[in-house]
């Protein structure tokens, strides 16, 4: 399949919402989620669970995006590049936002729970991509 910079850029940098969520939070998120005490620091239990689960996410992140990347013809690869570091810094940023915003259970649990979320949506986006 050919791509073209624009086609790449555009793929990898359209608005999250419009993204289809197929895969989903691995099995020891899941579990790490039911194992939370909601009695005691349920917050930072969450916190953990959810930096652990971004670990994961951002390995399969950056395999999916090494595979497109070998994927791209030469002259594409330095649109490939840019699109993904431009998505990073939005997705920080707007997660950011989102630790800032009254909605429970706040903090860094949401901005957590935010990068965990966008960077899934990245990696379906760049798979459909491929």
């Amino acid at each position: 399949m050919k791509y073209s910079g624009f086609a790449i850029a555009f793929a990898l940098t359209c608005g999250f919402a419009h993204a289809q969520e197929k895969a989903a939070t691995s099995a020891q998120f899941q579990t790490c989620m039911e194992n939370v005490d909601l009695g005691a620091m349920k917050n930072t239990q969450w916190g953990n669970c959810y930096a652990q689960e971004l670990a994961r996410q951002d390995k399969v992140l950056n395999a999916a995006y090494r595979e497109l990347q070998a994927q791209v013809p030469p002259e594409a690869k330095d649109a490939l590049v840019k699109a993904q570091r431009a998505w990073i810094g939005y997705r920080d940023s707007w997660c950011r936002l989102e630790a800032e915003l009254p909605n429970a259970p706040g903090g860094e649990v949401n901005r957590l729970s935010c990068l965990v979320d966008m960077t899934i949506a990245q990696t379906n986006r760049i798979k459909e991509a491929m």
